[in-house]
């Protein structure tokens, strides 16, 4: 009788998918099927995650295995190669040398030849492997960001999407051509605000006139404020803002200016310059004022009356501050206050956000990966006093297992600064009984009843 419940696992990426056809979803299955035929087995499920990087962990497809490990219906887990479980050494090391030993279950890398229910040399030169494909993902990430710098700098764009006012040319998907309607828009935003109405009021006409927003949702000040500062209008593009902290964590840091890639009269501006620098001298004269004022909250920018759709004024005391209504500051009978302590409700967010944060990374225990990486460090310190790995090898694992100490504890931080904030949440919009909704960016709107 067959001992084994056994898991074909498969993993697909992107990269793979366009440059290996040898790593194609059948070529896997059939080479898993063919392997386990010849021992007279069969799998009992079959687990693929298609469109995942092997650098990180957190695949559904994966995760999903790990619990049918836990809950003892899986023992044997079988895969084309060892890049298909992970590429990242360290985490693959971890799974095939801790976790799945302590769990009884038996890992097989047809083509390497590892099997852990074996005595076999392979399974010795299996973490030299894993760092070998960790070190093929670095340097195929390293190409991709070669290519797509150089693309920027011929004046390419290769964002996703089309910014609004635009769209994608349909002979050349990385060119620009202006969007006539979202154009008229945008000049129509640039025309009032130029000729003295404030942000506030040109998202109370926009949503009154029920014109849509970039993100299809109601305007709101930022994104208003967000157009008016973009030289994209002007014809420019700015690229290469952004990074990754590294080829395995995909957590976005923001770049010196002197490394974005600038690019003039990359397409047909929809904004005369002449308009588009009156626009930047009001918007810095403004910011120069509230400055001179006080610090800007947190929060402002974000917060919304939910009746009447005004913004939420912030009104300072010797003590605290306040929120308030603009609609009901200039008409009384047209709304209520909202009168709100902004400190409570600015700690009642930061709360919401962490968790949502917590639930949207990957939840894994950092100490413990610490741990077991510094335990990683002790044993090549071992291997290297008792000549079983080189100087050179030491040194280059050494450097790996601290860098990736370092990335671990990044990726742990949960640093909610304001442009951190303003990139997960669209608005957040208070009734009068002091009923907080967060709308989230790309996501439906969250309910809380925080204040009582």
């Amino acid at each position: 009788m067959n001992k084994y419940k056994i898991a074909a696992y498969i993993r697909l990426s992107k990269e793979d998918a366009k440059f290996k056809e040898s790593e194609s979803v059948a070529n896997q299955r059939n080479l898993i099927k063919a392997y386990l035929n010849h021992l007279g087995l069969t799998a009992k499920e079959e687990y693929i995650d298609d469109g995942f990087t092997g650098t990180n962990f957190d695949r559904p497809a994966f995760n999903k295995l790990l619990d049918d490990i836990e809950k003892k219906q899986i023992n044997m887990i079988v895969t084309k190669d060892l890049s298909r479980l992970g590429r990242d050494y360290i985490k693959s090391g971890y799974y095939i040398e801790e976790y799945f030993p302590s769990k009884n279950v038996r890992y097989v890398s047809i083509l390497d030849n590892v099997d852990t229910a074996s005595n076999s040399a392979n399974n010795d030169i299996a973490p030299f492997k894993s760092l070998f494909n960790d070190m093929v993902s670095k340097d195929t990430s390293k190409k991709i960001k070669s290519i797509l710098t150089a693309k920027k700098k011929e004046g390419l764009y290769l964002a996703a999407k089309a910014p609004y006012g635009y769209k994608k040319n349909p002979k050349n998907k990385h060119k620009l051509t202006i969007n006539k309607k979202e154009a008229n828009v945008v000049k129509k935003i640039f025309d009032l605000y130029v000729n003295n109405l404030s942000i506030n009021q040109i998202v109370v006409y926009l949503n009154i006139k029920k014109i849509p927003s970039p993100s299809n949702k109601r305007w709101t000040y930022i994104s208003v404020y967000n157009l008016l500062k973009n030289q994209i209008y002007l014809g420019t593009t700015i690229q290469n803002v952004w990074t990754n902290i590294s080829y395995k964590n995909k957590t976005k840091i923001k770049r010196e200016k002197e490394e974005w890639i600038i690019n003039e009269h990359a397409h047909n501006p929809i904004i005369d310059k002449k308009v588009f620098d009156i626009a930047q001298n009001k918007l810095r004269r403004k910011t120069s004022k509230l400055s001179k004022k006080r610090e800007k909250l947190l929060l402002e920018g974000l917060l919304y009356c939910h009746e009447c759709h005004h913004t939420l004024g912030v009104n300072k005391t010797k003590k605290s501050h306040y929120l308030i209504c603009n609609g009901y500051k200039k008409n009384t009978k047209s709304c209520t206050s909202h009168y709100i302590n902004y400190q409570k409700l600015e700690k009642e967010i930061i709360l919401k956000l962490q968790k949502y944060l917590q639930n949207h990374k990957v939840n894994i225990n950092s100490k413990k990966r610490i741990k077991n990486l510094k335990d990683k460090l002790n044993i090549i310190y071992r291997d290297r006093l008792n000549n079983i790995i080189s100087l050179e090898e030491y040194k280059t694992l050494k450097k790996e297992l601290n860098n990736k100490i370092d990335f671990v504890k990044k990726e742990t931080e949960i640093n909610l600064s304001k442009d951190l904030i303003f990139s997960l949440i669209d608005r957040i919009t208070i009734n009068k009984n002091k009923k907080i909704y967060i709308e989230y960016k790309n996501e439906k709107t969250k309910q809380y009843k925080i204040f009582h």
